[in-house]
């Protein structure tokens, strides 16, 4: 019986377009699709399928999106046990005539419409060919960044940093003074900070690692966390991400520019009228995001 969910691109496919899919579901709703569609449980006679766990983990959205995959899978088989007992007691009330559980029906008979036809209208604006284009014309090509692998020693003053400035220069060791007086977290390392780009530093720490040449400290360095000794190990150019480890960025960045132009189309072909005191418009909407799978 299968009890965990497995990466699909067609689930990332759908997380990228704001519809509150995770990869497994799409992966088991694939699996349902194809045959598979085995019962993981039953109550009362009735069975509980892969595809309806499917279903279940689209509508429980991120809130889910931490737990592990087994975890996932049994909290998601557990809520649908208890949503099948629920409805049969209230079948057996007699409960499906209820207003109430029409207006329920109306609402969701739309919510389901509007999620099956938003998938299938961009499946093709961003399937495999238009990721390959993009990754083709905005990543393959884009000149290698440099990186910079860089220590650091973290005080609160600037007559602190100077002080621990000459004692390097006077030949105390980097690493041994970060070791002993650093307040940052990389102390116990030497304060080194392993490699970055400069966008992944604040600008006054990022403007001063690149100005180094290897080897070389930095006079005192003022950021918001305080005062810093840098010393620049080594830079080396970065490599391009293969189109694999880029993939699941640049659908999402599709499918954000994508489904934000047909939706805006679709309102503007659309005759929308607003009854209220003020008859004023709303706000256009996103395209569908992963809270209105709650």
């Amino acid at each position: 019986m299968r009890r965990s969910f497995r990466l699909a691109s067609a689930g990332l496919l759908a997380l990228g377009l704001g519809m509150g899919v995770f990869a497994g579901s799409a992966a088991l709703a694939a699996e349902a699709d194809a045959g598979n569609d085995e019962v993981v449980a039953k109550v009362n006679g009735t069975a509980i399928r892969l595809s309806d766990i499917a279903l279940a983990d689209e509508e429980m959205g991120p809130a889910l999106a931490r737990l592990p995959e087994e975890v996932r899978f049994q909290y998601l088989l557990g809520m649908l046990i208890d949503r099948r007992v629920v409805s049969q007691a209230a079948k057996a009330k007699k409960l499906e005539d209820d207003p109430e559980v029409k207006r329920r029906e109306t609402y969701y008979d739309e919510k389901a419409l509007r999620d099956v036809y938003w998938v299938q209208l961009m499946r093709d604006k961003v399937g495999e060919k238009a990721i390959k284009d993009y990754y083709d014309q905005h990543v393959a090509k884009i000149a290698p960044e440099t990186e910079a692998h860089a220590a650091h020693i973290l005080v609160g003053s600037k007559e602190e940093a100077e002080k621990i400035l000459a004692e390097i220069r006077s030949g105390k060791k980097f690493e041994d003074v970060a070791k002993a007086q650093s307040k940052d977290s990389s102390s116990q390392e030497g304060g080194d900070l392993g490699w970055f780009k400069k966008a992944d530093m604040v600008p006054e720490f990022a403007d001063a690692v690149f100005k180094l040449k290897p080897g070389q400290v930095s006079d005192p360095v003022q950021t918001k966390f305080g005062w810093h000794i840098i010393k620049l190990i080594e830079t080396r150019k970065a490599k391009a991400p293969t189109l694999d480890e880029a993939h699941d960025e640049i659908m999402r960045q599709l499918a954000r520019e994508q489904g934000q132009s047909v939706m805006e189309d679709l309102r503007k072909k659309a005759k929308i009228e607003i009854v209220g005191a003020d008859g004023k418009q709303p706000q256009a909407a996103p395209a569908p995001q992963d809270d209105d799978q709650q």
